[in-house]
């Protein structure tokens, strides 16, 4: 619907009502007078747009709103899903399934390795598990690491970090001081605290595994925030806005970060959990704030390690792990025998990237 304000829109999977100022219109146009369809990017000059620029007549067709302009210049050309992209309709997050005790997925999704590497089909469904549930499983690798490596670009590039891009985790090997390189347990954290951009995407590929335990542990962490969210606003609050350093200090190495253990987006939704107890800072806030943020971290800390909140599967040669490190924190139980796992980072977005062109 026109207006003097701009055009009017009710999409069909939301009751709510959007306005999208003439303005924007004419500065968002698909139309190739304003936007390059070979590059995907603007050529108007924002900055020279008529304040004063309206519709005059607005059309739908072929699935394309059409908008012919006050000043006589090209018609606008607008897809639903540039209009309905903008105001965050249809995004992952309408996917998300949270889960804690009682709610845990009935299934541990699963795609088989060769559907993952020989068809798109079988790699989306495997990152829709992610998006869906925050992991995705892979079974029936070949237990190698050209077969771990194979599967780690199947999504994208490996983001470097001090640990290199593609890894090997084991408590074998010395390469870091971290005790992730041991065989004790590991309560459930978030990696990369110490990054000014976490990690968005974690892999483990299990290329050898003999003894007993070890299993991974998983916590939905947007469920336990929302959790909290409901029964303790003030700790949310607190969780919300209390900045909480990162750090990890090897030899010739101290890199350090700071944000909320919850961090919210620009709508109010969880969108990171950074929860590291091991790789927490020094802090120091006065004596009556302290007090409140030990207490809202405290409980945060106890709904993390509620063990009836905990997925734990057990990777064994031939298994993969792909997880959402904003969403999930993950852990480990304590093991004996070998455990050799192929690891890598991906960034969010290079993820978000391969599900949006897979489609």
């Amino acid at each position: 619907m026109a207006t003097s304000d701009g055009l009017s829109v009710t999409f069909a999977n939301s009751n709510k009502l959007e306005t999208f100022s003439w303005f924007w219109l004419y500065d968002h146009s698909e139309d190739p007078s304003r936007y390059n369809t070979e590059t995907k990017q603007r050529t108007v000059d924002t900055f020279k747009i008529d304040k004063r620029i309206a519709g005059t007549n607005v059309e739908l067709v072929d699935d394309r709103v059409v908008i012919n302009w006050s000043d006589g210049s090209a018609p606008g050309l607008y897809s639903v899903g540039l209009l309905s992209g903008a105001v965050g309709i249809g995004t992952d997050r309408t996917k998300q399934q949270l889960w804690l005790a009682g709610s845990l997925p009935d299934q541990i999704p699963t795609v088989e390795f060769e559907q993952v590497i020989s068809t798109d089909g079988g790699l989306r469904d495997w990152l829709d598990a992610v998006a869906t549930f925050g992991f995705g499983t892979v079974r029936n690798m070949p237990p190698d690491e050209s077969s771990a490596e194979r599967l780690v670009r199947r999504i994208g590039y490996p983001r470097e970090t001090i640990f290199g891009g593609v890894w090997k985790l084991s408590s074998e090997l010395e390469d870091h001081s971290d005790t992730a390189y041991s065989q004790t347990f590991l309560e459930p954290h978030s990696d990369g605290t110490y990054s000014h951009d976490a990690p968005g995407l974690q892999m483990f590929c299990c290329t050898e595994r003999t003894g007993t335990g070890g299993e991974s542990t998983l916590v939905d962490g947007f469920a336990v925030a929302e959790q909290i969210r409901r029964q303790d606003p003030k700790a949310f609050a607190t969780l919300t806005t209390t900045i909480v350093p990162g750090q990890y200090i090897e030899a010739g190495v101290h890199l350090r970060a700071e944000r909320p253990a919850i961090r919210l987006d620009q709508h109010g939704n969880v969108a990171q959990i950074s929860f590291n107890n091991y790789d927490r800072a020094p802090m120091k806030l006065a004596n009556a704030e302290m007090a409140e943020f030990y207490r809202a971290y405290g409980e945060l800390h106890k709904r993390v390690n509620d063990r009836n909140n905990w997925l734990k599967i057990r990777l064994d040669a031939g298994d993969a792990l792909l997880f959402d490190n904003w969403r999930l924190l993950h852990g480990r139980m304590e093991y004996t025998g070998k455990r050799l796992f192929i690891g890598c980072y991906h960034n969010r977005e290079d993820f978000e990237s391969r599900r949006r062109i897979l489609g």
